[in-house]
């Protein structure tokens, strides 16, 4: 045995020195070598074209080189194939005669993989099985490494393989994109986990540019898992690009990522979980179509992973810092038998609202995107959005957006929010972006001296094709008049007649306004809908009807598209009222404005506000309990009130009606006027203070009034309804009723002749002109007329004026037992006729005198219509009558003491034949001439006048004792006239006046010329007479 180991020693040694001069062929042992190389559980078969070995030097290993190795399936078809596979031995080994390699180098290999995905997710990496591709010579080596060490095969103390200088091509099987690795080498070694295996590539997609890829991983011994790192260089989105339609944009990411993928797969391939974290450098993102600019990208960070046991995947984050704006996203994603879904979140921070165009996507929401490039400006935007994706059976290419809801955070914007309306600056607050609508919350903005304080913009219908619409809410406060500036804008299209004057406005404003309206860039009003809400508070407006003021008020108002309604409260010169107004503004309406006010107003201030005076009739507060005001859409309006009069002192001078403040008083006014604000008619009712009315006028063209209907007229003891109608250029007056009031007829006469000094001289002359040729027809049905002290009984028939001159009457009345006064027109003049059939009774009806029983009263006379002032001129005859002392009635006047003046010169109580005067009247005055009468003891004598105008009289005369004696001489030519003082006087005779007001006539008796002759006595009469009045003048009463 020592010479054969010797022998064999010698024949190693010459062996290896053979080697050191080229390599050995080994074909010969072609077959016992490829057997070394199949597992006991392959069904492979292995060969090669050529065997040998060789060794470079002592320093380096022997090497047992297999060319062209194939390898067979059971069917003689090739699987696997390699150019060349060296077997590394140990030189010591080799010496000891122990041919087991630990090292296998494969050099320039080719290798083909395919990636499949499931629904866009990385599922596994396989090895091609086709001839092509040489990866089941590794899958063979790896075999070996799996199998435990063994000194009995070739390959049983194997523990490297080597890739060097391999050629690596990577297929992406849904999208066809092939990536190559030309020069990958490749390390896998043997440890008591399994094989361990790194390598290292370099790929090139031929457009991109070179990706460097480290690989690092474990497969288990017992091949149940991969666990695996890798490390990528170089790699850019746009090399993405072609994985799929929709990965088209990724070409215009051109930033250089670097990252790291930890895989843990199942033995076959199988992906079960991965994590990924990704940084990169500066870049640019360039997305034509959906970006209008490129940005510069300075930083890229992210981190993802994926769980298959779970089937979901999850980005941690991916934050990308474009030099100021920072983009953050996050999400989490899920497979089901569905489909795949994904559910994220993103974040863009510090985008400059100048260049809001540059980060909203030109295609998402044109009409949202337009108007707010158009419209926002300055100031930063924060995003932060939620999204969900699915694609329908894991169908990328199906990708629909399931949710999008997008939160902004803007602060210091500037909004423009309609053309020709002034911007909102400082805008801060929130907007929310959610299907298909994007709600904005404004915490704060100014603009023009206002304030907006949680408003609210709406746009909406932003998937819909434009244009889309804009919804405004905004709460604004302010001064009153930057609040009417503001909404006087002619854009807002609010009629000029609803806004004020804001240099007339005080206080402050809290208004709420709406509008709704497209997102175009030219607004017709007629595409804003508008509503706003106004809330005031210590509202001031000057002149707010006439020179009347609104001040300290607060209220209400709501302005919408098609009316506009006021509700307040506040001071109308300066006292409490409650205002509410309405306008409405559309085609077809009930009514254009409606005003309704309750409160107290000044009597004062009707006048103020440039409506006729209250004032005499009225003055001190007016307690208004409710004024509506209505103006119809053809022009026509009404104006409703009821009034309460307590509070204030009221008069009617024309009725001799007075009622002082605290007094129940209630009035109701209703008036309807024409197109033009031309009254039409009134209704009126008021009672209280004894005063109780009722009634209506009718007026025509330029308010001329055409008709009065009094339904009811109580003052007092007047009651009686009546009737005023125009006709033509006459008057037709109708009055019935119960009673009336002498002295308020008189009351009324004076007010209608007052009526007229008030008025400019020219304004009275054409009045009076105009009453001079006016015809005016009365009929009287009255069941009592009463004066001062009683009554003059009924009064029936009819009159006719012209102006103010009686052209002819019928008339009666009941006092007296009866009687009659009638006028009738005669050439150049008018006769009259006045016949009472009692007058004495009618004295005592009247309560004007007691103590005239009997006599009967005619007047006959005529007015000389040729003669200026139309004089009258007439005989009164009156008689038979006596005197009667009565019990003086209160405030009634009585001949008791003229009887006991008359006693003194015979018996006053005797019969009178008669009483007969001559009287003229020319204006308000009457004078008696040449009044006489006789009994059989006493005589008597009158003359002087009566002012009707001051219901006054001034009467003189004699008192003829013993008549039938004393008057013998007055007949005697001469002499009588001297001793008697004429017809009728008497030798001796008593010399009496009687004056003073109607209700108070004094009486005197001039003793002294008792004594006197009759042409003597007239002395002492006019010493004491005086001159006498002249006449009331040019009187307008009735002549």
């Amino acid at each position: 045995m020592g010479y054969g180991a010797a022998i064999v020693a010698l024949l190693v040694a010459a062996v290896g020195v053979r080697l050191m001069y080229g390599p050995i062929s080994l074909d010969f042992l072609r077959q016992p070598l490829m057997q070394e190389f199949v597992t006991a559980d392959s069904s492979l078969k292995v060969d090669a074209d050529h065997i040998y070995i060789q060794w470079d030097g002592i320093s380096h290993p022997m090497q047992l080189v297999f060319k062209g190795l194939r390898m067979s399936d059971g069917k003689r078809q090739t699987v696997a194939a390699a150019p060349s596979v060296a077997l590394s031995f140990e030189p010591g080994s080799v010496l000891k005669a122990r041919f087991l390699p630990t090292a296998i180098v494969v050099e320039r290999p080719t290798f083909e993989a395919e990636i499949a995905r499931e629904g866009g997710v990385l599922q596994r990496v396989l090895a091609r099985g086709d001839s092509s591709s040489q990866g089941e010579i590794v899958d063979l080596l790896i075999g070996q490494l799996m199998a435990e060490p063994n000194y009995t095969s070739l390959l049983g103390q194997l523990d490297t393989v080597r890739v060097e200088h391999a050629h690596l091509t990577v297929h992406d099987v849904p999208s066809g994109v092939t990536w190559a690795a030309p020069d990958v080498q490749a390390r896998l070694k043997r440890d008591q986990s399994g094989v361990i295996i790194s390598a290292n590539a370099q790929f090139d997609d031929g457009n991109a540019g070179a990706v460097n890829v480290a690989f690092s991983g474990t497969y288990a011994r017992d091949r149940s898992r991969i666990s695996a790192e890798l490390r990528i260089e170089g790699l850019k989105l746009s090399m993405l690009a072609a994985l799929s339609p929709k990965a088209g944009l990724l070409r215009g990411v051109d930033v250089a990522l670097a990252g790291r993928m930890h895989v843990e797969a199942s033995g076959a391939g199988d992906i079960q979980s991965m994590a990924i974290e990704i940084t990169g450098g500066s870049g640019t993102i360039t997305l034509p179509g959906l970006l209008p600019v490129a940005h510069q990208v300075r930083s890229v960070d992210a981190v993802a992973s994926l769980d298959a046991a779970s089937h979901t995947a999850k980005i941690d984050h991916v934050l990308v810092d474009l030099g100021g704006v920072r983009i953050t996203l996050a999400g989490d994603g899920m497979r089901t038998e569905q489909g795949q879904n994904f559910t994220g979140r993103a974040k863009i921070q510090g985008i400059p609202i100048d260049q809001l165009g540059n980060y909203w996507p030109m295609e998402f929401a044109e009409g949202g995107r337009a108007w707010a490039v158009a419209n926002l400006s300055r100031g930063t935007l924060d995003v932060a959005a939620e999204f969900g994706l699915s694609a329908p059976g894991g169908d990328l290419s199906n990708m629909s957006v399931d949710r999008a809801v997008a939160t902004l955070a803007y602060t210091g914007l500037r909004v423009h929010y309609m053309p020709h309306m002034p911007e909102l600056e400082k805008v801060t607050g929130t907007a929310r972006y959610e299907n298909a609508a994007l709600h904005f919350d404004v915490a704060h903005g100014e603009g023009v001296g206002l304030t907006v304080t949680n408003a609210t913009i709406d746009l909406m219908d932003l998937d819909r094709p434009p244009p889309q619409f804009a919804k405004l809410h905004m709460p604004i406060t302010g001064a009153a008049p930057a609040v009417t500036a503001l909404l006087a804008r002619p854009k807002l299209g609010l009629p000029k007649d609803v806004l004020y004057d804001p240099k007339r406005l005080g206080g402050d404003v809290s208004i709420d306004l709406t509008m709704s309206f497209p997102l175009l860039n030219a607004l017709a009003v007629s595409d804003l809908d508008i509503k706003s809400e106004a809330t005031l508070s210590n509202f001031s407006l000057k002149g707010a009807i006439g020179a009347v003021d609104l001040t300290d008020a607060t209220g209400k108002v709501v302005y919408e598209n098609s009316h506009l309604d006021v509700t307040g409260a506040g001071k109308l010169d300066g006292s409490p009222i409650e205002v509410v107004w309405r306008e409405q503004f559309g085609a077809k309406v009930s009514y254009r404005q409606r005003y309704e006010l309750k409160g107290t107003v000044p009597a004062a201030a009707v006048a103020k506000a440039g409506f006729p005076s209250a004032e005499p009739y009225v003055s001190g507060p007016l307690g208004v309990t409710s004024l509506s005001y209505q103006v119809a859409a053809n022009g026509t309006s009404e104006l409703h009130s009821r009034l309460d009069l307590k509070g204030a002192s009221s008069s009617v001078p024309q009725l001799g009606w007075r009622k002082e403040a605290g007094v129940e008083s209630q009035a109701s006014l209703a008036m309807k006027f024409a197109s033009g604000g031309k009254l039409a008619s009134v209704e009126f009712e008021t009672h209280g203070g004894g005063l109780t009315a009722k009634g209506g006028a009718r007026f025509g063209g330029n308010n001329v009034l055409e008709q009065i209907a009094i339904k009811e007229l109580t003052v007092g003891r007047t009651d009686l309804s009546g009737d005023w109608r125009r006709v033509g250029n006459a008057t037709d007056i109708d009055l019935r009723g119960r009673s009336i009031e002498l002295s308020r007829v008189r009351d009324a006469l004076n007010g209608r002749e007052d009526g007229g000094k008030g008025a400019p001289s020219g304004a009275a002359s054409r009045t009076n002109s105009s009453r001079s040729g006016e015809k005016t027809r009365v009929a009287l049905r009255l069941d009592q007329v009463f004066v001062k002290r009683g009554t003059l009984g009924s009064l029936n028939g009819r009159f006719e004026m012209s102006g103010d001159r009686i052209d002819s009457a019928e008339l009666s009345i009941g006092a007296g037992r009866g009687g009659t006064f009638r006028v009738q027109p005669v050439p150049g003049a008018r006769s009259v006729a006045l016949y009472v059939s009692d007058f004495g009774l009618l004295l005592r009806e009247a309560g004007w005198l007691d103590g005239l029983n009997g006599a009967y009263l005619d007047f006959r006379g005529r007015f000389n219509d040729m003669a200026a002032s139309s004089p009258l001129a007439g005989t009164l005859k009156f008689g038979p009558y006596h005197l009667q002392k009565v019990t003086p009635r209160p405030d009634v006047d009585s001949l008791n003491s003229a009887i006991d003046g008359l006693n003194r010169a015979g018996n006053a109580l005797q019969q009178f034949d008669s009483l007969e005067a001559q009287i003229v009247k020319t204006g308000d005055r009457v004078e008696v001439k040449n009044g006489r009468t006789s009994g059989k003891s006493i005589g008597l004598t009158t003359a002087g006048y009566i002012d009707l105008g001051n219901d006054t009289a001034r009467l003189r005369g004699v008192v003829v004792p013993g008549f039938a004696l004393n008057n013998l001489l007055s007949n005697v030519p001469l002499l009588g006239p001297l001793l008697t003082g004429g017809k009728d006087g008497g030798v001796f005779a008593i010399s009496y006046r009687l004056e003073g007001p109607f209700d108070d006539l004094k009486s005197d008796i001039n003793m002294m010329s008792a004594v006197t002759p009759g042409a003597l006595r007239e002395l002492f009469n006019s010493a004491q007479d005086g001159p006498p009045p002249s006449p009331s003048g040019q009187s307008n009463r009735w002549p």
